[in-house]
């Protein structure tokens, strides 16, 4: 290699090495940043680990699906006592939404406030703004404004409504529904027989004398005709001197042998569904508070849910084993094919849903192997209400062996731990003379005079119960709620003995995922970086044994040159 072309060589090995030095301290300090990224990520998931949020928890049952809302505040129902959970900031003015405020201020009232209780002409304004804006109907609004205005509302002059209850246990309910709900148990939906259908019971004197029984004692009934029960016995015991205690089971029979158990369990399946589960409703929401207490209509709701998903999934059709000879029930217990019958018209007294058999999982024409489908009505009632009792008291909640307190197992009734006569229930007995239409004028009388007094601000976020939440804890908003006198009062959200916080564990779960997805990115960012620069350091490496080696060869061609021409 010439001096020249050697020397020519050697800058360009210089060149490229100290231009992958460079490269390898830019990837450097991309780690760096990587790192510190990674950081900040790991603290900011460290960080909402202790996120938590506020929930509403008016029956005090540990119930956590209730969170703290605007709309929960500013809308009357039963969880507010039908009077306003008031938000308001430092000053004691009442935040209002978008809505609110646009009411607010077409109906005058400036945010500041009057300093004074206005005229019944402004609040009939601003009830009247309320229905332009959506926040009650146009027909409410109307009602309203014929209630007279009352300027105590809120300031020592309360009017919620007041439900006469009492308390008592299932005994006590059966009782009092006895005594004074004859209108609604006289609705009792009649089952109409559509042809074959048999009615057990444990030899019911009324029964037998209006119906007549067979030699088994079985209620046989034409078709087209229709069974009246008896709805008292169907609480397990009766207090009706007419009635003696009544198992009642109603089953369909194929006397012929002919009818598909599926087309029996459908027919009995719709007149549940469509018929009795609706009037169980009617029955116990009446004495329970259907529709007066938003937690009362929830757990009827639950029920409803629950005991028709429980009838409709399930149908035991026993099959025959051992050629035949041999039936299995629904607990996997042998009959003999001569009382397998009534084995099955027995069974469904220990069983919760459907019970079904049949010789060859279809049908049978041998006369004496019919095909039956039978369901218990007591069983019925009271996984109804035990159902309802579950919610009411926290689907969660435990005895104190540990295990569910209250629990409907579908299937045999004694794996469930149904409802007893310690669980006492709150009766609805009537209300005091305390007008709706007064109560709910009441409701935003109070909201009216709150804002005319201590003035108001505008929030358009407040209606975001992530927001909501976070600014009751920041220490920016308040919770302003009613007292016994009657006064409203401004207090810290934790004071408030029916607001709990509690750990948002879905808040949480959203962090970890973020912080999993994100730590990945810069993961897989960082072993990008690694795998360049182990290239880059190879490549610097064999820079710098070729620059040595040319270094060399440059050095001994100018040694030699010296050697000849000084010779």
């Amino acid at each position: 290699m010439g001096l020249s072309a050697g020397q020519a060589r050697l800058l360009t090995i210089t060149a490229r090495k100290s231009d992958c030095e460079y490269q390898s301290m830019r990837l450097s300090h991309q780690k760096i940043s990587l790192s510190r990224q990674l950081a900040d990520l790991s603290n900011e998931y460290q960080n909402s680990l202790d996120q938590t949020k506020l929930i509403y928890d008016y029956y005090g049952t540990g119930d956590e699906s209730t969170p703290l809302s605007y709309g929960l505040c500013m809308t009357p129902s039963a969880l507010n006592e039908y009077m306003p959970i008031l938000l308001t900031d430092q000053l004691g003015r009442v935040t209002l939404n978008s809505d609110y405020a646009a009411a607010a201020r077409a109906a005058g009232i400036p945010q500041e406030g009057l300093g004074t209780l206005p005229s019944q002409k402004m609040r009939n304004a601003f009830i009247q703004s309320l229905a332009g804006e959506e926040v009650i109907t146009d027909q409410l609004a109307t009602t309203l404004q014929v209630v007279e205005y009352n300027q105590g509302a809120g300031f020592g002059d309360n009017v919620s409504v007041k439900n006469n209850t009492i308390s008592g246990n299932i005994n006590d309910l059966q009782k009092y529904l006895y005594k004074n709900c004859t209108d609604v148990m006289n609705e009792y939906p009649a089952f109409v027989n559509g042809g074959n259908v048999r009615i057990t019971s444990n030899n019911d004197t009324v029964i037998e004398s209006r119906y007549g029984c067979d030699s088994s004692g079985n209620v046989v009934l034409e078709e087209g005709s229709e069974l009246e029960l008896n709805i008292y016995s169907l609480f397990g015991n009766s207090i009706d001197p007419n009635y003696k205690y009544s198992e009642y089971n109603i089953t369909i029979m194929s006397e012929d042998g002919q009818t598909d158990i599926q087309t029996e369990a459908d027919y009995m399946k719709t007149y549940m569904t469509d018929k009795f589960i609706p009037w169980l409703r009617r029955v116990f929401g009446k004495v329970l508070g259907d529709g007066l207490d938003e937690g009362v209509t929830s757990a009827f709701d639950y029920a409803d849910e629950e005991i028709i998903r429980s009838i409709i999934d399930t149908t035991c059709v026993s099959n025959p084993n051992n050629a035949g000879n041999f039936f299995e029930d629904h607990r996997g217990t042998a009959w003999r094919t001569s009382d397998f019958i009534s084995k099955a018209q027995n069974a469904n007294q220990n069983y919760i849903g459907m019970v079904g058999v049949s010789q060859h999982g279809r049908k049978v024409a041998t006369k004496g192997r019919n095909t039956i489908a039978s369901i218990n009505l007591n069983n019925i009632v009271s996984a109804y209400l035990t159902y309802f009792v579950d919610k009411m008291n926290g689907i969660d909640a435990v005895g104190s062996d540990g295990r569910d307190q209250y629990y409907v197992n579908t299937g045999l009734l004694s794996s469930s731990r149904l409802v007893d006569d310690q669980y006492e229930f709150t009766i609805y007995t009537g209300t005091e003379i305390v007008d709706s239409d007064l109560q709910l004028a009441a409701f935003y009388d109070t909201i009216f005079n709150q804002i005319c007094a201590s003035g108001w601000t505008e929030n358009n976020e407040i209606t975001d119960t992530a927001y909501l939440q976070k600014m009751l804890q920041s220490g920016m908003l308040f919770i302003s709620k009613s007292k016994d006198d009657g006064y409203y009062y401004q207090g810290n959200y934790a004071t408030d003995s029916y607001i709990k916080e509690i750990t948002d564990e879905s808040a949480i779960a959203e962090a970890e995922a973020k912080y999993n997805t994100e730590k990945a990115k810069l993961n897989s960012k960082e072993e990008t970086l690694d795998l360049k620069m182990k290239n880059l350091d190879t490549e610097i490496s064999s820079l710098t044994t070729e620059y040595d080696t040319v270094k060399n060869t440059i050095s001994k061609n100018i040694e030699k040159s010296f050697k000849r021409y000084n010779a």
